[in-house]
Order: C-alpha cells, then structure tokens, then sequence
C-alpha cells in the first residue's frame, strides 16, 4: 500500500502536469501571449507608444501594423494592450456596477464585421451600451457614430474617456462600400473632437492602395512593420519561449519545471526537430506552423506522459513533411495513375510537352504488351478513350498536369490560364482538347514514392514506374 507521501507527491505532479499542459496549450493555440516576443521590440514600442498618447495627453492617432501572417502582429497588440493596462489600471466590473475605465478598447475584424451596420452595433456592444439602436441606424453612419460616443460622457464627465481601436484584417475591412467606417473613425481621430486611436493590422503591404482618396486624407500615414524572424536561433527562441513553463507564471512547482524545461531543451536539440525547425525557417519563418509541431506532443501530457515526447513531435514532424500535393495523389485512381506513369515514361523519353493522344498512346502500348502478365496479378484491362480522357481531365482539375500556356506572339493575343484544356477559349477553336500539349507537374522521384507507397498497385504497374 503506498503510503501517504507518496501519494502526496503523485498528487502534486499530477496538478503540475495538468497546469503545465494548459499553460503550453494555450500559447501553442493563441490563447494566452508568449513570455518573450522575440525580435518585436522596436514594433512593441511603437505600438505603444502610439496607444500611450491618445491614454494619457488625449490624442487623436491613426496607425497601421503590417506584416506577412505568422510573423506576430497580434501578439504585438496584446503585448502592448497588457503593458497599457498595467501603467493604467482600472477597477474591475462586479455583480452592481460596470467597470470604470480609463480608456475603452474596441476590436473588430474584417471576417466578423462584413459590413458597417455589424460593426456599429459591435462598437455600442463592446462599449456597454445598453440603448437600442434601431432608430439610430436610420441616419448616416457618422451622426450614430458620433451619437455612440457621447452616450459614454458619465454624468459627472465632461469629457469621453480615450477608446482605443484594434481592426483586425484591416484589408477586408477597407473593402466596405463607401468606407464609411475607416472614413469615420480617421476623421473623428484627426479632427481631435474625441481622443480615439486607432491602430489598423493587416498582412498586405499595399493596403494603402485600397483606401478611398478621402479616406487617406484623413489617415496619418503612420506605418509600422513586423518581420519574421531574422536568425534560426531567434526562431528556436520562439519554440522554447511557447513550451518552458515557468513557476511564478504557471503555478508549477520548481523541481517540475526544471525537469519539464530540460526535457522541452532536449527536444529541440534532437537533430531531427532542429533540421526541420530550419527547413520551416528557411521557407517561411512562420511562427505558427513551427508552434502547430508541439500540439500534439503537449496534448498528450497525462499522468503517465507527464514531460513532452520527443516520439510524438516527431511523428508531427512526418506529417508535415508530407506535401498537400502527395497527399491529394494519393486518392487518384488506378488509371489515373497508369497516367502519370505514361507522362513520367514521355517525359524519360525526352519529350518536355505532350497531349492527351501521346499519353494514351503510351499506356494503351504498355498495357498492351503486358496485359497477360498484368492480369496475372490482378484484375486489369486496357480502359477506353473516353474513359481515360475523363481521367485525364481529372488530374488537370486536381492541377497534376498543367495546360502549357499559349504566348502573345504564339496566339496572336492572350495567354490563358490553368483550366483551358476544359474551358471554352480561342486555343479550344484550333485544337480539340484531345492535342492540346500539357506537362506534369511531378518530378519522376515523386511518381515514383507515390507507386510504391500505394499497397493497391500491381507488381506490374509498379515495375513500369521505376524503370
């Protein structure tokens, strides 16, 4: 029988398990901000800055925080919102009364708010404001604007507090009609009638080309940029900083969260973790496709898994690598595959385009010279044109094979696009679509990894793709 240390001690891992996993869950996910933001100093600084002044003097400030997605925009403005809300403190909401604020922060989002009507009543919302607004929304969207920030003078107040707002997907928002809402709030903002900020996101770089000339006369043309990381070890920095767990923060003990941390440092020293932290550095500096690796592994912390597997985050690893490609490849049927064996057997042969008559032609010669053999080792059979036609314009759906583009001085006038070989156009007027020249998009290693990882394919076929 165990006695009661023990059982003291199984009990307190356990509680540290469980609150190390939710802690790395959460920034795994999004949820909760990372301890350190590698590398975003100089954007953190900006940001707030910019939202300071508006807290503090009563400015009006517009901005805009561009950077390629991954790159950590959003945890910018939760960092800044965090460090805002530590110099300005304000007493929290209970059951009888509304939490009184030194400033208000509003969110908005290009995916959620589609139109302006939505975000109005998303502003009143997130502003505590209880009044209905169906006679408001008849007028323009300016005078309810405007009418909504004057509900927040309080009775003693002569003044409304700063609202700062955060736009997320600045660029869809920018796609309104009219622009109503961006023209509103960067006019109410540089006119100085009320202290507002507010600070637009967005991952396209020429979001300024979508703004109406009114609108940008009114924006402050304030832009700040968010990089991907510039180094691999800053990159690994970004892992490590997600999965150690931390005392103070955490609420684990302090032999659990050196013996975690080690196991975390190990991990991403394993070779195999670190030569794929590079190629994922190397290709994208995605942030969130290098925090999707631990998901799984920190999923599965548990009483018995009580420290991160490297077995687990491996086996995440291997299914990253595989390519969307391959993985499409590997549903297509057997004549489809028969196929693309044909156009890798053009393509060995020196052909560099080739249409659909050449490719049947070297499968119907195949299939014919070996379908005794093939019959032999399971049920085969030369398929019809038609049939094999219909299959051909499914790998060209799937853009395995890629219609060969048409040049201006070839065609006297356009190229066309990926899906010509079934859409109508001036090249189908010349050509049936029997003998227009295509090219597959496969590499022959690649055709050839896919027959072998294919159990359906007879011995023959897949003799045929490695020769």
């Amino acid at each position: 029988m165990p006695s009661p240390m023990s059982l003291s001690g199984n009990a307190t891992q356990l509680a540290d398990t469980s609150r190390a996993r939710k802690a790395v869950l959460g920034r795994l996910y999004g949820r909760a901000p990372l301890p350190e933001l590698v590398g975003l100093d100089s954007p953190l600084d900006l940001v707030f800055s910019l939202l300071n002044r508006t807290v503090t003097s009563a400015e009006g400030n517009t901005g805009l925080l561009i950077g390629p997605r991954g790159s950590g925009k959003s945890s910018v403005v939760q960092r800044a919102l965090g460090m805002l809300e530590s110099k300005h403190g304000h007493r929290a909401a209970t059951a009888t009364t509304v939490p009184t604020l030194n400033y208000h922060v509003v969110r908005l989002s290009g995916f959620v708010h589609t139109t302006d009507r939505i975000a109005l009543r998303d502003i009143a919302r997130q502003l505590l404001i209880e009044q209905d607004l169906e006679n408001i929304l008849i007028g323009s969207f300016a005078d309810a604007f405007t009418y909504i920030l004057n509900l927040l003078r309080s009775s003693g107040e002569e003044s409304v507090p700063p609202v700062l707002f955060i736009l997320e997907e600045f660029d869809l928002l920018a796609q309104h009609p009219k622009q109503s809402l961006l023209y509103t709030l960067f006019d109410i903002a540089q006119s100085q009638q009320t202290p507002i900020a507010v600070l637009g996101v967005t991952a396209r770089i020429d979001v300024m080309d979508l703004l109406e000339k009114r609108v940008k006369s009114r924006f402050s043309h304030r832009q700040i940029y968010v990089q991907c990381p510039q180094k691999k070890s800053d990159f690994a920095e970004i892992a490590r900083s997600a999965l150690h767990v931390d005392t103070s923060n955490d609420g684990v003990a302090k032999s659990f969260a050196h013996q975690f941390n080690a196991q975390v440092d190990e991990i991403l020293a394993a070779e195999s973790v670190a030569r794929h932290m590079a190629h994922i550095f190397d290709f994208g500096k995605d942030a969130r496709q290098l925090l999707n690796l631990f998901v799984a592994a920190a999923s599965q912390l548990s009483a018995q898994n009580q420290l991160l597997q490297l077995a687990c985050v491996e086996s995440s690893i291997a299914q990253d690598v595989a390519s969307a490609k391959m993985q499409v490849l590997s549903s297509v049927s057997l004549l489809e595959l028969c196929l693309i064996i044909s156009m890798k057997s053009l393509v060995q042969g020196g052909s560099s385009k080739y249409n659909f008559e050449m490719v049947y032609n070297e499968y119907k010669t195949f299939m014919s010279r070996h379908l005794l053999v093939a019959s032999a080792g399971g049920a085969m059979k030369v398929y019809k044109k038609p049939v094999a036609l219909k299959a051909f314009e499914t790998l060209v759906e799937l853009e395995i094979v890629r219609p060969v583009a048409v040049s201006m001085a070839a065609d006297g006038g356009g190229s066309y696009g990926r899906n010509d070989l079934l859409a109508g156009s001036a090249q189908s007027a010349r050509a049936p679509k029997e003998y227009r020249m295509v090219q597959l998009m496969l590499e022959p290693g690649q055709v050839v990894e896919l027959v072998l990882d294919r159990v359906d394919v007879p011995a023959v076929i897949r003799r045929w793709a490695q020769q």
